[in-house]
């Protein structure tokens, strides 16, 4: 385990900057309506972290339904991460050293885990604000005096109010982590994610 968070501080090695002001915003569709209308949905953004562990990584993403895969590059473009999300669960691979990862070994990289179920991290990722309560995590309940999760919005494409940043604050460790989605876009057709999914195994 703390070769795992030794490795993700050496990849978090540009800073993150003072957080920008953006209004929150409220969903016009909810994630059934979205999943109804189109058949999957892609992008990307950073992911910055403050605190134990600072710096930003590069990430595109591909969802389909209930699944989401994530690629993660290094700050000099290397694909150094791969993670896969399904409703209940959540697979890592560290391309670099040619590790696997646990469910419970992610969550010094996507504390988000903490309070919400993987399922909510796909919500978000399609432009929906997750409804979810810390408690419905039964495998990391949580203390909401010491945690706090907020969504906020800026433009992305042609949508001028688009949800666009999760950041998760935890304020026993000092940790701010910060997803930002640059880019979104909603798609008719399906997108192969078996292929993608082959990558994961050994």
């Amino acid at each position: 385990m703390k070769y795992y968070v030794s490795f993700i501080a050496l990849a978090l090695m540009n800073c993150a900057g003072q957080l920008d002001q953006h209004s929150i915003i409220l969903p016009k569709d909810n994630y059934n309506d979205l999943v109804y209308k189109y058949k999957s949905c892609s992008g990307n953004g950073n992911i910055n972290s403050v605190g134990p562990i600072n710096g930003s990584l590069a990430f595109s993403f591909r969802s389909q339904r209930d699944s989401t895969f994530f690629q993660f590059t290094d700050p000099i473009g290397r694909k150094a991460l791969l993670m896969w999300i399904t409703p209940n669960n959540v697979t890592a691979r560290n391309l670099i050293d040619n590790k696997q990862y646990s469910y419970d070994q992610i969550i010094d990289f996507f504390p988000f885990l903490k309070v919400m179920n993987p399922n909510k991290i796909t919500e978000f990722l399609w432009g929906v604000v997750p409804e979810y309560e810390q408690k419905d995590n039964v495998r990391y309940p949580s203390n909401s005096k010491n945690i706090t999760l907020e969504f906020l919005s800026q433009p992305i494409g042609d949508e001028p109010h688009a949800l666009a940043i999760a950041e998760f604050q935890d304020n026993e460790s000092n940790q701010t982590v910060r997803v930002n989605i640059k880019n979104r876009k909603r798609n008719m057709s399906q997108t192969n994610l078996k292929k993608v999914w082959k990558l994961l195994e050994y």
